[in-house]
């Protein structure tokens, strides 16, 4: 995992998403160092350490590397995403079949009916999974009724291994969610931590050349310049 080299670490990284595009961002970085490496004796005197400067190539490479990685991650599904893809649409059309040549075998039998009704009441992932496996084994125990209306009662066997292998993809899934999940952290705390750098280079540069344009320009964020501009001329 990428790693942050810290001047002056802050007193707590933000490990929330970036406030603006990371590749924006990064570039505004790259441009930042080259405006202020020649600045570094008037921006000391703002209290800006040169080691906060010299720092920001590495800081930046970082932050790209990290940026890198979460794409990369989040556009590269796990083996077990892909496999619950493919089996999700199978298991709902499984579901919805059962549910149906059911609701038929038992339709005068109000107290059936009601079981069944219950069984399916929910929505989401974790319903489907155990809905599968409930009304396979509320079937198995009226077979009669089933075999009457030519039902397939081989589905029931399906069902329940159907119900069992979603749930091992879908925890599967959610372990693989839980490390794109890490990798997202590390991209936010890279960002974070270069942002409250490249902040306070900001700020001192601002200081400093309040009165030269020429030598401001270069410590202004041209997104929140052009963000804000656009936000007011809405406004107006």
């Amino acid at each position: 995992m990428p790693t942050i080299n810290q001047t002056n670490k802050p007193d707590e990284v933000k490990s929330s998403r970036p406030n603006q595009p990371v590749p924006s961002f990064l570039q505004e970085a790259e441009n930042l160092y080259v405006w202020c490496v020649d600045d570094i004796p008037e921006l000391k005197k703002a209290g800006i350490d040169e080691d906060q400067i010299n720092n920001l190539p590495e800081n930046i490479k970082a932050c790209r590397d990290a940026q890198t990685l979460w794409k990369k991650k989040l556009k590269t599904p796990g083996e077990a995403q892909v496999q619950w893809n493919l089996q999700l649409p199978e298991a709902r059309q499984l579901a919805a079949e059962l549910l149906r040549s059911m609701r038929f075998a038992f339709r005068n039998n109000a107290d059936l009916l009601a079981r069944l009704k219950y069984i399916t009441k929910g929505n989401g992932y974790a319903n489907l999974i155990q809905k599968l496996n409930d009304l396979a084994l509320l079937g198995g125990k009226y077979k009669q009724q089933l075999t009457a209306v030519g039902f397939d009662l081989g589905l029931f066997d399906t069902a329940i291994a159907k119900s069992k292998e979603l749930a091992g993809l879908w925890a599967q899934t959610k372990n693989e969610n839980a490390r794109l999940d890490e990798v997202a952290v590390v991209r936010n705390k890279a960002f974070w931590t270069l942002h409250q750098q490249v902040s306070e280079i900001r700020a001192a540069g601002q200081y400093i050349f309040g009165h030269r344009k020429d030598r401001y320009v270069g410590y202004v964020s041209q997104y929140w310049k052009k963000k804000d501009k656009r936000k007011n001329n809405s406004a107006s």
